[in-house]
């Protein structure tokens, strides 16, 4: 029967349409705005804490980090930035050094904005102490905006460190507000995971694994953003977690390398929520010494996460009650791989004659013992072991949380400091200082409060993006140029051009070689020659200029560097500022400003990263 033209037509229609629908679906996987757009500014915490603290001198003890009361800063005055009714608490630590201690007192007094003022509690010791004393103090307070509240630590001589190790926990007031307070903010760094070794990004890069080595991951991106080109700003960890935690590149942050201890004060991801009244906890490896300011607590799990996230469950049942930021950077893949017979037994069940052992990448690189194709396969079995046994932990964390009744009230996001090179290039299992995406490009998941629905972003991020992404939510939009790094959220709204048109950097040799991005195109710049060493003094030649194409050649073995391309003149010009702005001298630290690192601290980090391979 032949149909009416104004039937086809009809029908023709009606498909275009299903057609048109079927594209959105997928770019955008909800039909209406997400609710997390609006973030949350608006809510505020029952705990208030003094925001401005970044030119104070902080301490670890025990830890926890105590603001240190002396001879230089006898005084902390924090002006109550809103009306606050409720309890205020803190605590006094001393600790003598020497015999005789002059006496002492510690006093905590409030004026209002008027000019009334009352002492609400004091306490004086005109003996020395015979060992380290702690006092909590806690009183009922009501009090207005813009009052005062006094903290001093007093005598006819105020004794210094030497003498006496005085100060301050973060002190807080716990308030009566009412009104739902703001999310919780969980991030999980997971030591060398590249982004394509996740299920997640294997499928959407259709290449579905027959079995997945992150079942949980994978699991987590059904109600998260999926940023498919993530990257890191340095392929070693204190370098790249830097970035993550400050919005800016090495070059501007100073952590140019492992065992370079961040020492200048300023805001980070935990200065600004500890600021808005949150509890902020880092349990980490071999990055906890790194000095990120912010944290009131860290400890320290080493090749441990097994340990380091069932510590993290305890401290999220004792903070759940307030807003809190934790922050856990597990030891997940990082060489030597390991891990158990059990999930060895899971990982390789489909490889025939499959014998557990374990493999010293070290050994292979050498040249000690011969490497060939079945040792590189029977490495990166072990590599996808690693992360499986790391995803199994990661269940416990999460099906806690949401045992808790708290996963729809947190942010999680999910990274890696790092990727992983597996023999891709120069025969190398490792990572630092690798520029190769293989070390670069690392997994990006976040999932908002109350996400539902995963949504796939193309574009371009970086590490450099999430300080302004979290700081978008919970406290507005970043003023412009505040950070190095663009707010994710308006990416999310489809404010896409800045996020296109820039720029990403990645560097490596004390920011002499550097790695420039844009689009699908990457050049990777040694103007001077250098000729970078890997830890144990392992060369990692990369050439004065290589250019590449990363969609015709994502495995970067094609180098374009002879083409006349106006992207490979405009990434040349960029990365050569790169380089002559990070060498220009910087302004020193003042003394007594940040946090300070202990030698035992020092000692404990040197011994981490020599355990690791990276220094002699």
């Amino acid at each position: 029967m032949k149909l009416p033209c104004r039937f086809k037509r009809t029908v023709v229609l009606i498909v275009l349409a299903a057609s048109v629908a079927a594209i959105l679906a997928l770019v955008r996987p909800w039909g209406r705005r997400p609710g997390y757009l609006a973030g949350e500014g608006g809510r505020i915490s029952p705990v208030l804490k003094p925001s401005e603290l970044g030119g104070r001198n902080f301490y670890l003890l025990g830890g926890r980090y105590v603001l240190r009361l002396g001879p230089e800063d006898p005084v902390l005055r924090w002006r109550l930035d809103r009306g606050a009714t409720g309890e205020l608490s803190v605590t006094f630590h001393a600790a003598p050094k020497g015999e005789s201690v002059p006496p002492f007192g510690f006093s905590v007094t409030a004026t209002e904005k008027g000019g009334s003022r009352r002492e609400l509690f004091s306490e004086t010791w005109d003996t020395s102490p015979a060992s380290a004393l702690t006092r909590r103090f806690n009183a009922r307070i009501a009090l207005s905006a813009a009052a005062e509240i006094e903290f001093r630590l007093s005598g006819a001589t105020i004794p210094g460190p030497d003498v006496l190790d005085a100060g301050i926990f973060i002190p807080r007031i716990t308030t009566e507000g009412t009104g739902k307070p703001p999310s919780h903010v969980l991030i999980i760094s997971i030591d060398a995971l590249r982004r394509d070794a996740l299920g997640i990004y294997q499928s959407l890069a259709g290449r579905p694994p027959a079995q997945s080595s992150s079942p949980e991951l994978d699991r987590f991106s059904e109600d998260a953003v999926v940023f498919l080109n993530a990257r890191t700003t340095q392929s070693s960890t204190w370098p790249a977690l830097s970035s993550l935690h400050l919005s800016a590149f090495p070059r501007a942050h100073g952590v140019t390398e492992n065992r370079t201890f961040l020492d200048a004060p300023g805001v980070s991801i935990a200065t600004m929520l500890r600021g808005r009244g949150y509890a902020t906890l880092a349990l980490g490896s071999n990055a906890i010494a790194l000095n990120i300011p912010g944290f009131e607590e860290k400890r320290q799990y080493f090749r441990a996460d097994d340990r380091l996230l069932t510590a993290g469950r305890r401290l999220i049942s004792e903070h759940a009650a307030r807003p809190f930021f934790h922050w856990y950077h597990l030891f997940g893949c990082h060489d030597q791989y390991f891990a158990p017979e059990w999930v060895m037994k899971i990982v390789a069940r489909d490889v025939p004659g499959y014998v557990y052992r374990r493999i010293s990448t070290n050994a292979l690189m050498s040249g000690k013992v011969p490497c060939g194709p079945e040792d590189v396969a029977a490495v990166r079995l072990l590599y996808q072991g690693a992360l499986y046994y790391v995803d199994s932990l990661l269940k416990e964390t999460f099906d806690d949380l949401k045992r808790r009744g708290l996963w729809d009230d947190t942010l999680i996001i999910v990274t890696a400091d790092h990727g992983e090179e597996l023999y891709e290039h120069n025969r190398y299992f490792h990572h630092s200082p690798s520029l190769y995406d293989g070390s670069l490009r690392v997994p990006l998941l976040i999932k908002f409060p109350g996400q539902r629905g995963r949504r796939v972003v193309r574009e371009n991020v970086s590490h450099i993006d999430v300080l302004p992404t979290i700081h978008h939510y919970f406290a507005g939009r970043p003023e412009a140029g505040q950070f190095a790094g663009l707010s994710l959220l308006d990416l999310l709204a489809g404010k896409t051009q800045a996020f296109r048109d820039r720029v990403l950097f990645a560097e490596a040799e004390g920011s002499r070689v550097v790695a420039a991005i844009i689009g699908s195109r990457k050049l990777i710049h040694n103007p001077s020659g250098i000729m970078p060493m890997a830890p144990l003094g392992r060369p990692f030649p990369m050439g004065p200029v290589e250019f590449y194409d990363l969609d015709t050649d994502p495995g970067e073995t094609r180098n374009l560097a002879a083409s006349d391309d106006p992207v490979l003149r405009r990434l040349l010009s960029e990365s050569s500022r790169y380089i002559r702005e990070a060498l220009e001298p910087k302004a020193k630290k003042k003394a007594g400003e940040g946090i300070e690192i202990s030698e035992d601290e020092r000692r404990a980090a040197e011994e981490a990263l020599r355990s690791l391979g990276y220094i002699k």
